[in-house]
């Protein structure tokens, strides 16, 4: 599975999609109304770039506003997230696309590791909100844009709030391990029962992230990457694809190059139930003062 990652592996899957035709890149049924983070660069840009291209009302937000992202928001900043939830039109799709590896260990200011606060936490808890407020339509849609990176881990919480040996690169992929869990966990909750909760991961794509985080990875490999626009395909589809086509996608499902997808290579990556159970129960207690 991992040689499909590369910007080849992209190519071969587009060529199939243009056999059977492809519905995304038609005239869209309706203008969406959308939300993507992450928006300063790379995937996120350009999900968000290609989303309005179709037409599509799509608002973006990162930790630094730039021209892209309308919305100056820290994940980690979790009554931040809170605040920004009400400052929102109704959508019909949230893409929870930010991302990062802090080259030193730190804590938001509720005491949570900045990487699981950003990415698992703050995601959720604007993914939840969105929800309780009504600020997501009914049959709307929730993303989570993971990373080729989780199949090497298997899911551990023993570094949430302290970790004397911290690796960003492994602690990412746990990260990305945890989105994928969590996104199956939503799934089967009553308060998701009315949308759709997706995660997808791009391939191994040409960020900025990718080029100062994993340098070694990108040198070794950067004549194979897939650009943004490609890592970013699937995302942009899970979002504007229309409604009532076959197959339909599936709620906690986990998709790549727009096919749904195992999310374990191994069984040696397959967590107990108690760790997912406990990723739920975190989320609960320390999110529990900004939960709407």
């Amino acid at each position: 599975m991992l040689w499909y990652f590369d910007r080849p592996g992209y190519e071969r899957h587009a060529r199939v999609r243009r056999a059977f035709s492809d519905p995304l890149d038609s005239a869209p049924e309706r203008v969406l109304h959308g939300f993507v983070t992450g928006t300063s660069s790379g995937l996120g840009r350009a999900a968000l770039t290609r989303l309005r291209g179709f037409g599509h009302q799509v608002m973006g937000c990162s930790r630094r506003a730039t021209e892209s992202s309308e919305i100056c928001l820290d994940l980690a900043d979790w009554a931040a997230v809170a605040d920004a939830v009400e400052q929102l039109d109704v959508l019909d799709f949230v893409a929870l696309n930010a991302g990062g590896m802090p080259p030193e260990f730190a804590t938001n200011a509720d005491g949570v590791e900045l990487q699981f606060a950003s990415q698992v936490f703050g995601h959720f808890l604007l993914a939840h909100n969105l929800v309780r407020s009504g600020r997501l339509r009914p049959g709307g849609r929730i993303i989570w844009m993971s990373s080729g990176g989780m199949y090497l881990a298997r899911l551990h919480l023993r570094h949430l709030t302290e970790n004397p040996r911290y690796d960003k690169v492994t602690t990412y992929a746990n990260v990305k391990r945890a989105q994928v869990v969590l996104n199956e966990a939503m799934a089967a909750m009553p308060l998701f029962a009315d949308f759709g909760c997706y995660a997808m991961h791009p391939g191994w794509a040409e960020t900025p992230g990718v080029e100062s985080s994993i340098p070694v990875f990108h040198r070794l490999t950067r004549r194979l990457l897939r650009d943004a626009d490609q890592g970013a395909d699937t995302l942009v589809w899970l979002a504007a694809r229309k409604a009532g086509l076959t197959p339909a996608l599936r709620s906690g499902a986990f998709y790549f190059d727009r096919l749904r997808t195992n999310t374990h290579l191994t069984p040696l990556t397959r967590e107990a139930r108690a760790v997912r159970e406990g990723l739920v129960q975190a989320l609960w207690e320390r999110l529990a003062p900004y939960l709407a």
